[in-house]
């Protein structure tokens, strides 16, 4: 076992993390209270969607991505975090007699996560009774696709599923501090706005306990070992690519459905990839480049950081 410390854990234990996690616990009810979304304005902002210079969209049509946009965001992440308390559940399974604080560090986190899957599903559920339409779902009810993924996860080792939810997580902190959390005009709709809050400071916890694992798992690999973890957290990304891919997909037809638009095959492909664009960097790019990831990657490994494009 490597005796590396770790700068990105300093400061940091798992009693903090549990207390923390106490003091700003919420219930799914308690941030809806009965409301809805005001389906007459954006629900996010404007450059979550980016789709603002495409001079052949009508403000209709703007509104109505903005609103798919609302509902992608939540219904990826709410599928997406499936996979985690399965994760945790596993890794507290190997550790089942080790210190209480640690565990119940664990189980609250995977707990959390069933909570934010249930506050990202009546999002969706208050999205469609608000805007009077569905949206389309790469996810299928029948939870074949989640179910697919979830266990393609799994297939890799605990340590770059830690660092994938790491980035996840700081990202979704990033959306909400540097677009929504000043809430103006401009930021989107204050229950929405809410809704990211409350995840916010729920992941804040869920990252400290991350770099704990990471730095736990990390100490028992060797340097070349520790490079390849960066060549899975690079297929991993893979995953998420299929469904940023197949979310778009979802959002164009809804587009169409509920406006009655039909575009020129020009204009949807240059819509297909504006929207991909735009909803790989909320999804991906916010959350690799965060300094926070940054700092954790090159820490663990400068080679295996240069695969993700960090010098």
């Amino acid at each position: 076992m490597r005796s590396t410390d770790y700068t990105f854990t300093q400061g940091l234990d798992y009693a903090s993390i549990v207390t923390a996690s106490e003091n700003v616990a919420w219930t799914v009810d308690e941030i809806f209270r009965g409301r809805c979304f005001d389906a007459s304005k954006p629900i996010v902002p404007a450059s979550w969607v980016g789709t603002h210079r495409l001079e052949f969209l009508t403000d209709q049509e703007q509104r109505t991505l903005n609103h798919c946009r609302a509902f992608s965001y939540v219904h990826i992440f709410g599928n997406f975090e499936e996979f985690i308390p399965i994760h945790l559940t596993g890794i507290v399974e190997q550790h089942r007699h080790d210190d209480r604080t640690h565990l119940r560090a664990l189980f609250r986190f995977g707990e959390e996560e069933m909570k934010h899957q249930q506050l990202f599903r009546r999002t969706e559920t208050v999205l469609e009774q608000s805007c009077g339409h569905q949206f389309g779902r790469y996810f299928d009810d029948a939870k074949t696709r989640v179910t697919e993924l979830a266990n393609a996860i799994l297939s890799y080792p605990p340590l770059p599923r830690f660092l994938i939810l790491l980035a996840l997580e700081l990202g979704s902190q990033r959306h909400y501090v540097e677009s929504v959390q000043d809430h103006t005009e401009e930021g989107g709709d204050q229950l929405y706005a809410e809704i990211l809050k409350a995840h916010w400071v729920e992941e804040a916890q869920h990252t400290k306990a991350n770099m704990l694992e990471i730095a736990r798992l990390a100490r028992t690999l060797s340097p070349e070992a520790m490079s390849t973890v960066f060549d899975q957290i690079i297929r991993i990304g893979g995953l998420v690519n299929d469904i940023i891919v197949g979310q778009v997909t979802q959002e164009l037809d809804t587009l169409q459905q509920v406006t009655g638009r039909t575009f020129t095959d020009a204009e949807a492909t240059t819509l297909r990839e504006t929207l991909y664009g735009s909803l790989n960097r909320i999804l991906c790019d916010v959350s690799l480049s965060h300094p926070g990831f940054v700092k954790v990657a090159l820490e663990l490994s400068k080679e295996g950081s240069a695969k993700l494009g960090f010098a």
